[in-house]
């Protein structure tokens, strides 16, 4: 060890040197793409905060969209049972107005018949 000189410690102080600017260098290298990932990080945070907020919104739509096609089935329910109630009321007109139909038919012919008779009795009272 004795042979060791003044320029070899030199030698390789400069080395250490180097290699310490080299490692400083990747150091640095390694903080700035540290803060590239926080700042891409933040940035994904704030995406994902704005979609949470857009998927609230969606599914307080769709609710109101559920609550309303619920009033709209028990409206439609309601114009059904109406529609229901509306058929048979016409069904029980028809069949009023057929008795009534059948009842004016029954009271023609006797019409008709009365008026045959009065005719056969004119014609019986202009023969005497």
């Amino acid at each position: 060890m004795g042979d060791i000189t003044n320029e070899m410690i030199w030698q390789a102080i400069k080395e250490l040197a180097e290699q310490l600017q080299q490692t400083n260098g990747q150091v640095q290298q390694l903080g700035q793409q540290v803060q590239q990932t926080n700042e891409q990080v933040q940035q994904l945070g704030q995406q994902v905060q704005h979609l949470n907020s857009q998927v609230q919104q969606l599914n307080h739509q769709v609710q109101q969209t559920h609550e309303q096609v619920d009033q709209l089935a028990k409206q439609v329910q309601q114009t059904n049972e109406q529609l229901n109630q509306l058929s048979q009321q016409v069904a029980d007109m028809d069949k009023r107005l057929t008795d009534v139909a059948n009842g004016q038919k029954i009271l023609v012919e006797e019409l008709f018949e009365n008026k045959k008779e009065i005719k056969r009795v004119k014609t019986a009272l202009n023969l005497y």
